[in-house]
């Protein structure tokens, strides 16, 4: 092949094409001592950069868990008398079975199965990236960690799921039209109804902009996932939240007046406080504008907040939506007195929120964030919906998972026991 029709940045490419911080076109690659110095610093250069590549390969969150977890590791190999970089097999044995033998002052278990699992992902990483086998991949690790999980073998702590009967219970409690408790139950009307209807992950819920929700004229409430648990490498995705029937269930709607009310607080107190206080109680709330009844396909009026009449033709859809910098977190603090803060909530705080409303509302517990995410695939599978609906709306990669949902929450969905005519 010749110089001119080298492909991929070679010679003949062109001037330009393919330079880097290597420039093979001015000789650096060409030897000798004049070109050494300068080698060896383009090589250390991209030595830095492949470096932080590597970094970046893991989220940051991952790469706190991990660090925590080597350390208590790399500490208790050193009281030990132990090598913990490369540790042997035995030695990580000797450490499992010592996270199963300690107890807290209570006299209760400190370390979960689950907690050990991550403790040998953590050696393991540790070893991948200084070049040593992990002996986390040992079978008799492994018999070690089946060996406690048979031992501990109990009834799994789930959240209770929080059906859609359940998520009306709540928000038919709360203060709308008051002040600041409306402020507050907006907010959260609309992080439930998100959180529920998107079946999103605190941590995907909290990172939420105005700029990752946008209105569609037929399908509802376009969220864009950035990143999420499953999402490492950062692709994003999609989840729709339709229109609701009920203008109190209505995630679009929902998300809307929590929008105006975010552009109502720059206008001062008392803009704020007006916006609030206009807003109807939780059974009075109506439509905010016309859009498709998702049961009819015609249009329900936001004057009534009730689907049109047949063969009504629908309006545009196109949500008044009010003008917000696009990097504004879309779920925000709110201080005691109904100051609204510029920090997002966090996804500690969006769980304590789902509690202490689920608690309010007298539904039994236990009930945490992802309640909604359980309670969004029970209820969706109690309707019908079949695995690979329910998976375009949860992301999950099998049905696995939604197996685990219908044997402990809906336990006659695809059962035979529904066809003896009893």
């Amino acid at each position: 092949m010749s110089a001119e029709s080298t492909p991929d940045g070679g010679p003949g490419a062109g001037p330009g094409a393919g330079a880097g911080i290597i420039e093979l076109d001015t000789g650096v690659l060409a030897g000798g001592v004049a070109s050494a110095a300068a080698r060896a610093a383009s090589l250390a250069a991209l030595a830095e950069r492949a470096d932080a590549h590597a970094v970046a390969a893991r989220a940051a969150s991952t790469r706190a868990a991990y660090a925590g977890d080597w350390a208590h590791f790399a500490r208790w190999c050193a009281a030990a008398g132990l090598a913990a970089l490369p540790a042997a097999v035995d030695t990580v044995r000797l450490y499992l079975a010592d996270l199963e033998a300690t107890r807290t002052e209570c006299g209760e278990i400190a370390f979960s199965p689950a907690t050990m699992g991550r403790r040998l992902a953590a050696i393991a990483a540790a070893h991948h990236d200084a070049g040593h086998p992990s002996p986390t991949r040992d079978p008799a690790v492994g018999a070690v960690l089946t060996g406690i999980k048979r031992a501990r073998a109990h009834s799994r702590h789930q959240m209770r799921p929080l059906l859609l009967e359940d998520l009306r219970t709540v928000l038919g409690g709360m203060g709308f039209g008051t002040w600041p408790a409306g402020l507050i139950a907006a907010r959260d009307a609309a992080a439930l109804l998100i959180g529920f209807t998107g079946a999103l992950r605190r941590s995907e819920l909290a990172a939420l902009t105005v700029a990752d929700v946008v209105f569609h004229p037929v399908d509802g409430l376009h969220v864009r996932i950035a990143r999420s648990k499953t999402d490492q490498t950062g692709r994003g995705a999609t989840v729709v939240l339709p229109y609701g029937t009920w203008p109190g269930t209505c995630p679009p709607c929902a998300v809307l007046r929590w929008l105006q009310l975010l552009a109502a607080a720059p206008q001062g107190r008392p803009a704020l406080m007006r916006a609030v206080l206009e807003t109807p109680p939780w059974p009075d709330l109506t439509h905010l504008f016309d859009h498709p009844d998702p049961t009819t396909g015609t249009s329900a009026p936001a004057e009534t907040g009730t689907a049109g009449a047949a063969g009504q033709t629908p309006r545009s859809g196109r949500a008044p939506v009010p003008a917000l910098a696009g990097d504004t977190p879309l779920l925000r603090g709110v201080r005691r007195g109904g100051t609204l803060t510029d920090t997002a909530m966090t996804g500690d705080a969006l769980h304590a929120m789902v509690r202490r409303r689920a608690h309010t509302a007298g539904l039994p517990g236990p009930v945490g964030f992802h309640s909604l995410r359980a309670g969004f695939v029970t209820t969706a599978r109690r309707a019908g919906a079949d695995h690979r609906s329910v998976r375009r709306q949860t992301r999950h990669s099998s049905d696995a998972m939604i197996e685990t949902y219908d044997r402990d929450h809906t336990p006659l969905a695809g059962n035979a026991v529904t066809r003896l005519g009893l």
